[in-house]
């Protein structure tokens, strides 16, 4: 095995984030401190962790929520972006939360601002335009039972 060769392979950004709802079907986002957009609950991948592990770790930390489901819903390519690179971005569907478990919800002060549900529309005015093109698609997904959507850049 040529170990020089693996070292040497180019390295892509991993984020995973959440689909979560509730019983209105509105979708939950997060506030992040250190983003000036809302966002789904998630965040990076950490070295040998895998996507779905880092989904689980991030709603956690984020919500103090122990998400009872985590399925594949989708994962989004996206092209190199000026001092960022290039990611994959991996959607989970987390399961559609209790009015008891949406009461449990205790956010990390450290990392958010903030949580709320709300409809897909507003969702859409409110988060990245990275997100806004991924999500519908994922969503749909989720819909039509398809549970995986590949995306590049969104489409």
């Amino acid at each position: 095995m040529d170990v020089e060769y693996y070292k040497n392979l180019p390295k892509k950004r991993m984020a995973a984030g959440a689909l979560i709802l509730n019983d209105r079907d509105e979708i939950l986002i997060v506030k992040p401190k250190y983003k000036d957009y809302w966002s789904i609950a998630g965040g990076v991948i950490e070295k040998d962790e895998s996507p779905r592990s880092a989904c689980i770790r991030e709603v956690e930390e984020e919500l103090g929520l122990s998400l009872n489901e985590c399925k594949m819903l989708g994962v989004d390519y996206t092209t190199d972006v000026p001092e960022k690179g290039e990611s994959l971005q991996f959607i989970f569907y987390g399961g559609k939360l209790s009015v008891e478990e949406i009461g449990k919800i205790q956010v990390n002060a450290n990392e958010l601002e903030e949580y709320k549900f709300v409809s897909i529309d507003e969702a859409l005015l409110l988060l990245s335009d990275r997100l806004k093109k991924r999500l519908p698609k994922c969503l749909a997904a989720l819909k039509d039972s398809r549970w995986l959507v590949y995306l590049e850049n969104g489409v």
